[in-house]
């Protein structure tokens, strides 16, 4: 029997770890519906880069579409992965830029995602606590992200981005 060979593609992408700037910090996560199978999981606000767009550039669209913040500074690369995932039969390599946000307290919206498609895969905002996302049986996207929440605010920003 001869296996069935799946579309594939790369993709590059930039993410936000948005933390508050309060003394106990909470980050911003978005619970989201899996593309593979059933169920959801919390991720970081982000997306794919448009044609030539730059990460940074990126970052700033996908914040201001999916949870209204505009970002006027430029964020520190605190964090880079690679993974793969599959939607309607394509497998996905993407590759991840992941800057920290720091803002003051906000309520998010997806009013200006233009994005269509987008719309009915988010499901929800929400701030959480390292300690709560530490604790919690929820999936995230990356799957150890409250062990590397809890080093960031540790050790600060790194010299040079991490591979996660």
């Amino acid at each position: 029997m001869v296996a069935a060979h799946r579309q594939r593609k790369a993709r590059q992408a930039a993410r936000a770890v948005v933390l508050t700037d309060e003394e106990a910090a909470k980050v911003l996560l978005m619970r989201h519906e899996r593309p593979d199978q059933p169920g959801d999981f919390w991720l970081l606000p982000g997306g794919g880069r448009k044609g030539d767009e730059s990460s940074v550039s990126a970052i700033r669209r996908e914040l201001w579409e999916e949870t209204g913040l505009t970002l006027d500074y430029q964020p520190s690369l605190i964090w880079q992965r690679t993974h793969m995932f599959t939607r309607a039969g394509v497998i996905t390599e993407q590759q991840e830029d992941i800057y920290l946000v720091r803002t003051p307290p906000f309520q998010p919206t997806s009013a200006n995602n233009v994005d269509l498609s987008e719309v009915g895969i988010f499901l929800e905002f929400r701030w959480w606590t390292v300690a709560e996302v530490l604790a919690s049986e929820e999936v995230f996207g990356p799957r150890n992200l409250g062990r590397l929440l809890a080093e960031l605010l540790a050790e600060g920003v790194p010299a040079r981005p991490v591979a996660i």
